[in-house]
């Protein structure tokens, strides 16, 4: 790897950083990516690690190279800087190591933009203890997925497909039980066109039983007739006694879950499409 290589890498990094503080960015949690394949195999859901664990976790297998110290998966641009100087800064430990170092260089590039725009597709929020982070992903068009479909035979809009995973953490101290959840799906003018009723029960089937400690995760997914849109609601929660989970609850509230884009390819947050829409789908929306 040249030296000229070397600074423009090494400016490349920092000018991330700085325009990652010019946009109000205050912190970058490092996320798995979503599993675009999991919500059309079904209902897919498992116990996943917490928040922060989740974080460090994803961080640490993304880029491994970068993260062997690291306490922490959310990078602020102050930590993000630092860890740039530090590698462009390190030599490298054996023959043939400037040009693995050069890979790294661009697979972390690569990589950061990616973390970006899922950050971008992404909202999270507490209450009460409980964090529901919730990440979507474009899946395609109706006229990409369904082999079948025919614009011109088919009289009605062409759909547009997104599926969602949905992480809902204990953070807190006391046990808690999913008990259903409401939703509210937007088209890109903020106009509902998909209600899903306050109470629904459960999540894809499942009323989970989430002790102190532990994540929820599942997929879900739900489609538009415009190419973008928003979606927000609550999960009804009760507080439970861990020795006797199925004795009266404890107490109720609302686990809020903040307002989460569908992004089309290429867009960001906030130009996720334009139009009306004469409807969204409930149908499997958990």
């Amino acid at each position: 790897m040249s030296s000229k290589t070397v600074r423009t890498l090494y400016r490349l990094f920092l000018r991330q950083a700085r325009a990652l503080e010019r946009q109000g960015l205050e912190e970058l949690p490092i996320r798995a990516p979503v599993n675009r394949e999991a919500w059309m195999g079904g209902p897919q859901h498992e116990w996943a690690p917490p928040r922060d664990e989740f974080y460090l976790q994803s961080f640490k297998r993304l880029v491994p190279w970068a993260a062997q110290d690291a306490t922490s998966g959310v990078l602020t641009p102050a930590h993000l800087r630092e860890l740039v100087r530090r590698t462009f800064r390190a030599p490298p430990p054996e023959e043939g190591g400037r040009a693995r170092q050069l890979d790294q260089a661009f697979e972390s590039l690569r990589l950061l933009a990616d973390q970006v725009a899922l950050d971008e597709a992404t909202s999270s929020c507490t209450t009460d203890g409980v964090h529901v982070e919730v990440s979507t992903a474009h899946m395609g068009s109706q006229a990409e997925l369904d082999p079948l479909y025919d614009d011109e035979d088919d009289g009605s809009p062409k759909k547009h497909y997104w599926t969602y995973r949905i992480r809902v953490s204990n953070l807190g101290s006391e046990t808690v039980q999913l008990l259903g959840r409401h939703w509210l799906i937007s088209d890109p003018s903020g106009k509902i066109v998909t209600e899903v009723p306050k109470g629904s029960r459960g999540v894809v089937g499942c009323t989970p039983l989430i002790k102190p400690g532990d994540c929820f995760q599942y997929y879900s997914g739900t489609d538009l007739e415009t190419p973008g849109g928003s979606m927000r609601g609550s999960f009804q929660m009760a507080v439970v006694d861990p020795k006797k989970p199925h004795a009266q609850w404890l107490r109720t509230f609302d686990a809020e879950v903040a307002p989460f884009p569908f992004i089309m390819p290429g867009d960001s947050r906030g130009s996720s499409g334009s139009g009306s829409s004469s409807g969204g789908s409930s149908s499997g929306t958990a």
